[in-house]
């Protein structure tokens, strides 16, 4: 944008120096103008020329940038056309073949990685699994959803009398509820 707004400031600058010029100097006389003698003509023609060589390139800019659209364009359809053209000399003579490389389509380059790079990318990979808490498909069989029970409601607060402590304890069992053996490794005598 700045490129336009300098080029109008600039034509109009031209064409105001050119009216000027023309209305306060006569057309005989001589000006010593930058300790040069001077003409009107000479004046009028150093602005005109300005103007007319800025008149003449906006023509060219505006072909200069067509002609980088077509470039832009044919670039796009030639990348395209040379995808398809390397699939077809892939195809027709193989990958490493010399007539390949004759179409200047150079084999791909498979490059192993190294042992170490390897193994890095192992704990990365198991790093990021555990960050994320994700696990395989057996590790999923094992998780099974839980049903809870709904709460039941309150009941209001009602002060029973005090119970003998002895009674309301629960009697100690090495069995597990479920009738299970014990995990902790204690054998239940019954």
């Amino acid at each position: 944008m700045s490129i336009m707004q300098n080029n109008a400031k600039i034509v109009a600058t031209c064409n105001q120096r050119l009216t000027a010029l023309k209305k306060y100097v006569k057309a005989k006389s001589a000006m010593i103008v930058g300790g040069e003698s001077m003409t009107l003509s000479n004046l009028v023609a150093a602005y005109q020329a300005a103007l007319d060589t800025r008149t003449a390139l906006i023509p060219q800019r505006v072909a200069y940038k067509k002609a980088l659209a077509d470039r832009d364009s044919a670039e796009v359809t030639r990348e395209a056309t040379d995808k398809k053209l390397k699939a077809w000399v892939v195809n027709q003579f193989g990958a490493g073949s010399n007539e390949a490389e004759e179409f200047g389509f150079a084999p791909t380059k498979v490059t192993e990685a190294s042992a170490a790079t390897k193994a890095t990318a192992v704990l990365k990979r198991s790093a990021t699994r555990k960050a994320r808490n994700t696990m395989g498909k057996r590790q999923k069989q094992g998780i099974k959803g839980t049903i809870v029970a709904p709460a039941a409601p309150a009941e209001p607060a009602t002060t029973a009398p005090a119970a003998p402590a002895a009674a309301s304890a629960p009697a100690a069992t090495n069995a597990s509820p479920n009738g299970a053996a014990p995990s902790n490794g204690v054998t239940a005598s019954h």
